[in-house]
This record gives C-alpha cells, structure tokens and sequence, in this order.
C-alpha cells in the first residue's frame, strides 16, 4: 500500500516524504521504496512526523482565529492537497540482489514509499536460539514474525537493558532467560534484588518454568521456599579480593587486608573480628596502625552484616555442608540457572556476596584457558545478570576502586563470561565500560541523560530515534548490536505468554537477527 512520495533528503541525513492523505504511519515504522531500474530496495525509518500547508502561516493562523472566535466554518477547495502531513525518515539500509548494504545511494524524487510487509523481512530468515518477542512497527506488532537473538557472541560480548521503571527489564530478562535454559551450551548467574526472577506469591518466574530442574535457587529464607538452596556463607572462604571495589577502603586498608590474610589464612577474618587491638599490635607491630585496624574491622562488620557472630548470609562459625561457591560452580558446569536472592540484605552485602560468588567462576574460566584450553573449549558460555549496575559499574564506584564486574566488562568475552547490565540510570555507568555493553536493549527512557548515554555508546547510529526511545510503551524496545543488521524494533513477549505456550509447537514465520 502506498503511503507517500520521496520529495528530498540526502545519503546520511534525512529522507522526506510526503504522505498521502489518510496514510496510517507512526514513528517507529518501517517503509520501503524500489528503485526497479537500479533494482535496489531502501528500508527506511520513520523518525519524525509533522503537519504541513502550501498556504501561508498568517492565513492558516487567520482561519483558526475565525473558527475558534467565531465558531465560523470554513471549506477550502482542494483542502487535502494543501494541508498535509510530513515525515523525515533515515535509511535503515538498501538491498540489492537478496543482500543489505549500507546506503550509499539515493531514493529519487517521486518515488512510492509503501508499508512494509512480512515478506520482506526475508534477507534475515536465519536460525536463531532465543525468541524475545514480535517485530514491532511503530505501536503495532507482526504477530506472524518471531524475532530471535543469537546467543553466540551475545552473551560473552556483555548486554545493557535499560528502561524506566514499569517499562519490562525484569520481563524482558525472565523471557531471554527462558531462552538460555533451552539452550545446550550455556549458563547464566542471576543477582536479584527484588526477588522476582524466581517466582512466588502471585508472580510467575523461572520456578514455573518447564525446565525449572535446570534452575537453582539460593536465598537466606530457603526454609520458606520449596526447592530452595540455602544461601550460607562462612567467613573463612571469603578473601581480600571479595572486598575490594566493593567496600570503600583506603590503600593502608587493603595492605592490612592482604597481611592479615596471608598471616592467618582461611581465619583472617575471624581474628579481626574477634581478636583485641593488643593481641593484633603484638603480632604485626607497626606493620598495621590501631587506627587502621580498628576502622577495618568496623567496616567489615558492617559489610557482612555481623549481629554477634552470625548474619542472615555471612557467619564466623565453621562451614558445614557443601560450599555455596562449589555449588554455584557445579549449576554453571552443569549448564543451569543459578538464581540468587539478595531482597532480604543490604546493598553492601549483596554486592560481597556477588563479587565473592563471581570471583569464584571467573577465576576458574581463567585458569582453565590458560592451563587446559582443551576443557575451556567445552566450558558453557556464562552470562550474569545484575540489576541495578551502577551500584558496581557506576562511574563514582569505580572510581574508588576496580572490581569484578568491571574485570568481566573489560575481559569477559576473552573467557566466555558475559555480563548483562540491567538499569533505569545508565547515565550513571561509565562511558568507557558502556561502550563495552554490544548489545543494548533499549525498553523507553524518559530522562535525556540515560537516552544520549546510550545513543552515544551504541554500537549502531541510533541518534535519529531519540524521540522513539522516548515515546516507548511498556513491552516496546529497540536492539542495537553489532551483531544484527539494523537497530530492530519489538514487542518484548511476556513472560506469563511464554510459560502458557511453551510446549507449543510455533508454526509462525521465524526471523532472527542474522550475524555480519
């Protein structure tokens, strides 16, 4: 169906069109037009919409004042051709014999702009793992189209999912997560702060799930959870590393940190805590200054959360049982989803409990390439999802001190674990570490801060759809990647959807994100 004509624009900046009276176009679609002699196809995007007039400002604003001041009617001959509307559009990308280019070329004058149909879309009918949801034009969505991500080189690679509140980051993360169980050859570990990946009380997660035997939950209240872990760590696993970017600590802290740990081993922590100043002074003499000692051992107690000798996760008494690192690190070998509740601790703890459980993993994906690169090549790809990332990626953290998400920012892909950023603030995040997030799901953000944080640091040009970005409904989402041929718009599907056809064989027309 015809919509409009190309009237002007230029390779690099903005196609215009004119529509034709009574089109149905919204920002967000997606238009072609065929240039048959050239035999190229232009994919565009509607960026903008506007109202225009062949007849002078001072004579439509002289109609308008009559009609409001006057209630006079007015009929103008040939009113469709002088009032119309008009879009600016960007090209996505151009065609030529069954493959997509960048543009380099041109649309003419005059040339039909027409919906786009699903049969078009068939340059990516390409195999993919994990279906998100339905490609979305404008406010309507394909029904008949099921957009997939592949997960190679997505997951290592990191992703960013940004939103406003209430706009689908913890949907969107339950349904790529129900993708990643179905798959053979990857794991994924998940902090969550607000307990809902799981599922309980009226709200559907992961625990309904099919495959929810592929699913490990560990949380301080296991006793009141069918099939949960218990989330128990004694001190004496801990070590210096777990602290470090995660506790605010001067240099004098960490040296003291590090000789206290090598002096003492595995109760390095228990003799901080519970040992006297004097007892400390006899051992290490002016190698640690009281002043220092007794800061750290305040903000250690205060970072494990310690009510005498015990915590709700972290404790001084000996461990019993298997560890929860060894657990953890088991559910990854094994290809499963680790789930950990943190709702019911502080920020701190939760961040040492996420940087000591990570530490754990990552080190053993290091060590295994660099001295058994034959095990690495069958280790699953790892993916870590943590809400809230400024809290350790955030650019005020980060500067007080390194720490493991960062390493993982920065190194992660090099070892097959990736990290997903989640966050309503991605303004917070430091440029350089967002610059290292490929993959960006991008859920509406309100605040131009966030949206030119993330157009800035995007792996595509994504500057023209700002206005989209903002006008994002809750479920709608634009992909940016490089691992995809044009910053894709969709309907996130909801969970809830997900779980009820599950077991339903999808004889809808697939298309996946293909892979440059």
């Amino acid at each position: 169906m015809i919509v409009g004509k190309i009237i002007g624009g230029s390779v690099g900046e903005k196609i215009l069109i004119r529509l034709k009276s009574g089109a149905s176009v919204d920002v967000g679609d997606i238009v072609v037009c065929e240039d048959t002699k050239a035999k190229e196809k232009f994919f565009l995007k509607i960026i903008n919409i506007g109202i225009s007039s062949l007849i002078s400002t001072q004579f439509v604003e002289d109609i308008a004042g009559q009609n409001l001041e006057h209630n006079t009617d007015y009929n103008l001959f040939d009113s469709d051709d002088r009032f119309y509307k008009m879009c600016e559009a960007k090209i996505l990308k151009v065609k030529r014999a069954g493959k997509l280019f960048p543009a380099r070329s041109l649309p003419n004058y005059f040339m039909d702009v027409k919906k786009i149909n699903e049969e078009e879309f068939d340059f990516i009918n390409k195999e993919g793992e994990i279906e998100i949801g339905n490609l979305r034009l404008g406010t309507e969505s394909f029904k008949g189209i099921t957009l997939a991500l592949p997960a190679e080189k997505l997951i290592s690679h990191h992703m960013l999912v940004v939103a406003a509140t209430g706009k689908g980051k913890s949907n969107f993360s339950k349904v790529f997560l129900s993708g990643v169980l179905k798959l053979d050859n990857y794991a994924s570990v998940v902090f969550d702060p607000h307990n809902e990946y799981y599922g309980g009380s009226g709200e559907k997660g992961l625990r309904d799930h099919p495959l929810k035997d592929n699913v490990i939950y560990f949380s301080p209240r296991y006793e009141k959870i069918p099939g949960a872990e218990k989330l128990a760590i004694p001190t004496s696993e801990l070590e210096p590393d777990d602290f470090f970017g995660i506790v605010n600590l001067s240099s004098a802290q960490k040296e003291a940190m590090m000789l206290i740990f090598r002096e003492c081993k595995n109760e390095w922590i228990k003799k901080i805590l519970t040992e006297s100043i004097e007892n400390f002074m006899k051992i290490f003499g002016e190698k640690i200054h009281r002043a220092t000692f007794a800061t750290l051992k305040r903000k250690i107690q205060h970072a494990l959360e310690l009510e005498g000798n015990k915590g709700l996760v972290f404790s001084i008494e000996e461990s019993v049982g298997v560890s929860v690192y060894k657990k953890v690190k088991n559910a990854v070998n094994e290809r499963k989803i680790v789930i950990v509740d943190t709702s019911m601790i502080g920020d701190e703890t939760e961040k040492l409990v996420a940087s000591s459980i990570l530490n754990r993993v990552f080190r053993k994906y290091r060590i295994a390439k660099q001295k058994n690169p034959e095990v690495f090549s069958k280790m699953p790809e790892v993916l870590v999802v943590f809400e809230e990332a400024p809290r350790v990626i955030g650019s005020e953290v980060l500067s007080e001190g390194k720490n493991i998400f960062e390493r993982i920012a920065r190194e992660g892909r090099k070892f097959k674990v990736g990290l997903c950023a989640i966050t309503q603030m991605p303004s917070l995040i430091s440029g350089e570490i967002l610059s290292q997030m490929n993959t960006k799901v991008i859920l509406g953000l309100p605040a131009p801060a966030d949206r030119n944080a993330v157009i800035n640091s995007a792996a595509q040009n994504i500057g023209d759809e700002n206005i989209e970005i903002q006008m994002l409904d809750k479920g709608e989402a634009i992909i940016t990647s490089p691992f995809i041929d044009f910053p894709m718009p969709v309907k996130i599907f909801l969970f809830e959807n997900v779980l009820k056809n599950f077991k339903v064989e999808n004889s809808n027309k697939k298309i996946t994100l293909s892979i440059e």
